[in-house]
């Protein structure tokens, strides 16, 4: 049912894109796990401090929820505001997020 794949395991054909799997590899990279028991449970996200609330549709939807989690936990940390950090570009948000989460 997985297959493995450059971005990590992924169901057959929900490919994640390539801005998606550079983000959930800063992720991981900080401590952000993913997981899917089933198709029909969905995907969700974890951390030694926190966990998705809910369920999420697709491999992408979890990573995208994961990083906007990672972005508020980094905005708090650096006392960075909301829209500035809507400003930056992924790039730099990966590096605050390297920076401000690093296990």
């Amino acid at each position: 049912m997985f297959k493995k794949s450059k971005s990590g395991s992924s169901f057959k054909g929900s490919a994640v894109s390539s801005g998606a799997a550079g983000q959930r590899e800063i992720l991981e990279g900080v401590g952000y796990a993913f997981d899917s028991v089933t198709k029909k449970s969905g995907w969700s996200w974890s951390t030694t401090d926190t966990r998705s609330d809910e369920n999420q549709p697709s491999e992408s939807d979890a990573i995208a929820d994961a990083w906007r989690d990672a972005g508020e936990r980094t905005r708090q940390a650096l006392n960075i505001p909301a829209d500035t950090w809507e400003r930056m570009g992924v790039k730099e948000q990966g590096e605050l997020v390297q920076d401000a989460l690093s296990v």
